[in-house]
């Protein structure tokens, strides 16, 4: 007996709506372009959203012309219809492989499904723009509450902004007007160039959200706008020579100095973050081929780096904490005996601090010892490791630095003193 083995793919085409006669005659006119699958001598007909014209249209590939046509996403309207042939392909042999009835009806669940034309939306009430944010920061991953508590001051700023200027604020309300305003708004409120610069980077983040999703209709928007330039802060280190000074001075009468002096010098040797090296324990302390290292996942960066327990910081351990590392101190309370201790040793050079607040350039000398604080600590691991030429690959190795560009910010050596590191490095005769 002869037989035939039946198509259990079925066949797929792609036609337009109207008749190729009909727009032959107008060969501009736009017209749907739909599926059509032949299936166990039955049609099923979809519609794929798209639309081209006879002139754009390759009747032989039935896709649309790439070389010769006027549309810009050509490939990806072809990618689409190539991958609803293939989706369609596949489930109509599945469907036979499980013995399912196989029907118009069935067709059309399983392309409005894969297609999301099944997600019910809810147009009641449109969002605004605070409950977008509300909503993009609850879904935003591995965002530390510092950074969380920066944007809601963000949306806070931007919140008064419209209340004190009586403007409502909509997700149409953001051009080049909007961030002159603001930025008038924010230096009247005598906020530096710095903090200015910061909310308008958290701003930019909420715009770039609520543009993806098509939310801004605003033909005046440009996210080029929301950006000025932050102004380089006046950031000290601390030398080796005053770190020694530092780790010499007996504070054993004055345990609140002693600890807040011993968690600093941690993360002077460590090159770590405040979160980072403010509260280790000794589930923190590891050995690797016979050495103590603190093992550390980063907060910020979720990176894990291994940091040598150096002789100091055992020295520290051993005699003033049985071994183990100085309990976690309140950061304020660090920043404040931190600074008394700088003073005690005489940390008095005078630095030029230049700063721009309520938009006036303001410039002061200052005793160093006053701008020392808890992040103080890794820029003078940084610095200091930069002078002992140990490669910047292997310090941001331990600092956590993704760029040389942002390593580099950390990096405190000016006038005299560098042109001494750069001549010390063999570059000049």
């Amino acid at each position: 007996m002869i037989r035939t083995i039946e198509n259990s793919n079925g066949i797929v085409r792609f036609a337009f709506k109207e008749s190729i006669k009909q727009l032959e005659n107008d060969k501009k006119k736009e017209s749907l372009i739909f599926l059509h699958f032949s299936y166990g001598g039955n049609r099923f007909k979809y519609s794929t959203g798209y639309k081209s014209c006879f002139m754009d249209w390759d009747f032989d590939k039935q896709r649309i012309k790439q070389t010769k046509s006027n549309i810009i996403n050509a490939i990806e309207v072809n990618e689409f219809l190539s991958k609803i042939e293939n989706v369609i392909k596949k489930e109509y042999s599945r469907l036979i492989a499980d013995q399912i009835v196989i029907n118009n009806e069935v067709l059309k669940e399983f392309l409005d499904t894969y297609l999301n034309k099944n997600v019910k939306v809810d147009n009641a009430k449109p969002k605004t723009f605070f409950e977008f944010c509300e909503e993009f920061l609850s879904q935003k991953k591995k965002i530390s509450p510092i950074t969380k508590r920066s944007y809601k001051q963000t949306l806070l700023k931007v919140k008064n902004f419209g209340i004190d200027n009586n403007e409502k604020i909509d997700f149409n309300s953001f051009d080049k007007r909007f961030v002159l305003n603001f930025i008038d708004y924010l230096e009247e409120n005598n906020f530096s160039l710095n903090t200015i610069s910061k909310h308008l980077k958290n701003l930019k983040t909420f715009l770039i959200g609520a543009s993806e999703k098509r939310l801004i209709n605003n033909l005046d928007f440009n996210i080029k706008d929301f950006s000025v330039a932050p102004q380089e802060t006046t950031a000290i280190y601390l030398s080796e020579e005053e770190l020694n000074k530092m780790f010499e001075l007996d504070l054993s009468d004055k345990k609140h100095y002693e600890l807040a002096r011993d968690v600093f010098l941690i993360g002077c040797y460590t090159g770590q973050r405040i979160s980072d090296y403010n509260g280790l324990t000794t589930s923190s302390i590891k050995k690797i081929n016979g050495k103590d290292y603190f093992t550390i996942m980063q907060k910020k960066t979720k990176v894990k780096v291994n940091c040598p327990i150096t002789k100091k910081i055992k020295y520290i351990m051993d005699n003033r904490y049985n071994g183990l590392p100085p309990k976690k101190m309140l950061e304020k309370d660090l920043n404040k005996y931190i600074k008394i201790i700088g003073e005690m040793l005489e940390v008095n050079e005078s630095i030029e601090c230049v700063s721009n607040k309520g938009g006036n350039e303001k410039k002061e000398f200052i005793q160093k010892y006053k701008l020392i604080h808890s992040h103080t600590a890794r820029r003078s691991f940084c610095t200091n490791m930069y002078k002992k030429k140990m490669p910047v690959f292997d310090i941001m190795l331990f600092s956590g630095h993704k760029t040389e560009k942002e390593f580099y910010k950390y990096i405190r050596i000016a006038g005299e003193e560098r042109a001494s590191h750069i001549v010390d490095n063999g570059y000049f005769d």
